[in-house]
């Protein structure tokens, strides 16, 4: 009778154990398996039955031999030195010898008297999970690749475009003002005055006309960007912000020596203009700060406001559609601004609250 009490309550505890999805089993300190469940049997490397008593990394692995090393850790053996549940990942091998990624839980199992009995292991696995993660890495290098490349377009677009201003359409109308200015030297005397009038009238359009295509050209490609440098572009594009806008801009720091990349300087300029509008539309600002920091191989630029701030957390999870509304165009530029820095190997930060301004890092 207790031969067959101690039959059905086995049953029953196996019975417990089959229902559950994932691979359970009971391994002893000889590394021998003292139970297993239906999900583990089915897994194993080795055809076994229920009552067929084998090692550990027979049924894992087909080894001779325990798992050791860094690449399979022996969860028995880390278990009984710390006497904590542990998790490792390992490489596993089904009947049908497919390869399988799991990841394996081991629970110290101890007796009435205290001692050490060996391990509950379970495993989960997690092939298709590694390979959407690795799915999705893989992507998103490919889309911080293609980020870069439109960055590096962006700036030769914008380099051509200059430049076309500058000798196509700028030299016609330095042309057109000589031509104005030599008619208007050689008008007779007895020229009527409404004409005069006309010609001076061009001369001053032709002039504001010129001074608009500079500003363009300068902000298309701005030459203190390429002639001298980060700071001495943000100063002035710090003041130019500052007369368009009323809000006070102060720049604080020096130029990295040696040089930053151009690519760099183009990301980290681009960055700080983006900022600042979206200071000029969201922030309500009366200051504006812009700080290059160079310590121990690391470049910080951090352009901070005295505005009403906002709750990234809320913003940077909205979703693109309401972004594209006007009055939500801060997300876009966030993105934007984290998209290059990533662009060239860093990092963008937003720190913000309600009503205390706004920094990015």
């Amino acid at each position: 009778r207790a031969e067959e009490a101690l039959e059905a309550a086995y049953a029953f505890q196996q019975s417990i154990i089959d229902g559950v999805a994932e691979s359970i089993m009971v391994i002893g300190t000889d590394y021998r398996v003292q139970l297993m469940n239906r999900a583990a049997r089915e897994f194993s490397s080795q055809d076994i039955g229920t009552s067929e008593s084998l090692f550990c990394y027979q049924i894992a692995y087909q080894r001779e031999t325990p798992c050791d090393g860094t690449e399979h850790p022996c969860p028995l053996k880390q278990v009984h030195e710390s006497g904590q549940p542990v998790a490792v990942v390992h490489e596993h091998y089904r009947a049908n010898g497919e390869w399988r990624l799991v990841e394996v839980i081991a629970s110290p199992l101890w007796g009435a008297d205290g001692a050490f009995h060996g391990i509950i292991e379970s495993v989960r696995d997690i092939t298709e999970r590694k390979r959407a993660e690795e799915a999705l890495r893989q992507h998103t290098e490919r889309l911080r690749a293609l980020t870069t490349q439109l960055a590096e377009a962006e700036e030769a677009e914008r380099q051509r475009l200059a430049r076309e201003l500058h000798d196509q359409v700028g030299q016609n109308l330095t042309a057109l003002g000589i031509n104005l200015n030599i008619i208007r030297t050689q008008l007779p005397e007895e020229t009527p005055p409404p004409v005069r009038s006309r010609l001076d009238d061009s001369l001053s359009l032709l002039e504001q006309t010129a001074e608009r295509i500079r500003d363009v050209m300068a902000n298309l490609r701005p030459p203190v960007l390429d002639d001298y440098g980060l700071v001495a572009a943000l100063h002035w594009h710090g003041e130019q912000f500052a007369q368009r806008t009323d809000i006070a801009v102060a720049v604080e720091g020096e130029e990295p020596v040696p040089r930053l990349a151009a690519r760099v300087e183009n990301a980290l300029f681009r960055i700080a203009q983006e900022a600042l509008t979206n200071v000029a539309k969201h922030a309500q600002a009366t200051q504006v700060t812009v700080t290059v920091e160079a310590d121990d191989g690391t470049l910080r630029l951090i352009v901070a406001d005295d505005g009403v701030g906002f709750d990234p957390s809320t913003t940077l999870r909205a979703s693109p559609a309401p972004l594209a509304e006007p009055d939500g165009g801060r997300g876009w530029g966030l993105l934007t601004m984290t998209e290059r820095a990533e662009a060239v190997g860093g990092r963008c930060r937003i720190e913000s609250d309600p009503r205390q301004g706004t920094r990015v890092i």
